[in-house]
């Protein structure tokens, strides 16, 4: 069996129903405008399908991060004849992108004086006038002009004729955190810089700041619009009490069963062994397709670190569990890069039969098949 007929085993299922309560719910939540953010290939829902299940359920701003899914997502709603905007939220770093960008009709963003001279000098080569979003850094350390170079910055806009600000945005750090201290402080700094705009005599635009987690927990930052992203797919790292559903599931089949004894190793390092005679599935997923991955090691404060290191630990001995037809199967042993193994025993079940697995959509491999159902 080729390794292209077992992807072809392999499909990340998307459940529309799901999908558009969670949209709804979203919807409900806040008067701001919703700017759906599509990055990661939609978040591993697939940009396209997914931004055609938006569009669909009223939703018609879309942000990326990357300049090519921009042009892609653009151009899918002008061949369709869709409204709809397209925000690039990192900078055309050069002439030749900032051109493309104009053409194509994107939004892009501004957080450099030297962005905002490559985006003007393009749209005077193309005599035109280009709107931009500002990028403000309140505190991420990333991209946008720093609070205490905003007075200078706005007299520097001032002498470029052919672009303008249409909106303003900043991205908070740490919304998910415990301690909402750093959250207040960073908006409080944000409120700052767009008063200080203001005062220059140029038009913030459209504010917004609030990405999943913020725009879950803090109403009162809505301001003109939000940006959501993982909320959609019912994967935030806080408490879900907001009646969201997890989006995406992996399904695939067991592809070969034998029998092994008692006291046979299982997977790499010996992690485990069995202690009775064992009916063992194969499944031809592992961690290159993205199952196992967690997007929570994002966290990095040390006591999050040593929080995995425990957890890695005592998890030698706990179990997850996928399902074969409707019963839960324990993985036995360590997942390895292209395939699991299944404990069947007690189970009937034979090769082929259809398997069940949680995984964030985000890291599932570009080369599983999406499937909106």
């Amino acid at each position: 069996m080729t390794r292209r007929e077992i992807n072809r085993m392999k499909k990340l299922i998307i459940e529309k129903d799901k999908l558009r309560s969670n949209i709804n719910i979203i919807k409900n939540m806040t008067q701001s405008k919703i700017i759906a953010v599509l990055k990661g290939n939609g978040y591993g829902l697939g940009m396209i399908d997914f931004a055609q299940v938006l569009h669909e359920n009223g939703i018609d701003f879309f942000a990326v991060s990357d300049i090519g899914d921009a042009v892609k997502l653009s151009e899918y709603l002008n061949e369709n004849n869709l409204a709809g905007k397209v925000l690039l939220l990192v900078p055309a770093t050069c002439k030749d992108e900032a051109l493309l960008v104009i053409k194509k009709g994107i939004i892009p963003s501004v957080g450099s004086t030297a962005a905002a001279s490559v985006l003007n000098e393009a749209a005077a080569e193309l005599n035109t006038e280009v709107d931009f979003h500002l990028k403000i850094d309140t505190g991420f350390g990333r991209f946008g002009f720093l609070p205490a170079d905003i007075p200078g910055v706005c007299d520097f806009l001032k002498t470029l004729q052919n672009i303008r600000i249409s909106g303003t945005y900043s991205h908070f750090s740490f919304s998910f955190s415990k301690k909402e201290k750093d959250v207040y402080v960073q908006f409080k700094i944000f409120k700052g810089c767009v008063d200080l705009i203001r005062e220059k005599g140029l038009d913030p635009g459209m504010l917004h700041i609030c990405n999943s987690c913020a725009f879950l927990r803090f109403p009162a930052m809505h301001l003109d619009a939000v940006r959501i992203g993982s909320a959609f797919l019912g994967r935030i790292p806080v408490e879900n009490t907001y009646g969201l559903q997890k989006i995406g599931f992996l399904k695939s089949e067991i592809i070969e069963i034998k029998e092994l004894p008692p006291n046979h190793n299982i997977g790499y390092a010996n992690t485990y062994r069995t202690r009775r005679q064992t009916r063992i599935g194969i499944v031809p997923v592992g961690y290159l397709d993205g199952f196992g991955v967690e997007k929570s090691r994002d966290v990095f404060r040390p006591i999050d670190v040593l929080r995995y290191l425990y957890n890695d630990i005592t998890s030698f001995n706990k179990r997850l569990y996928v399902k074969v037809g409707q019963k839960p199967a324990p993985i036995l042993g360590r997942i390895s890069t292209f395939n699991i193994i299944v404990d069947l025993t007690g189970i009937d079940a034979n090769t082929g039969d259809e398997v069940i697995l949680d995984i964030n959509p985000m890291f599932a491999g570009s080369h599983i098949e999406r499937n909106y159902i």
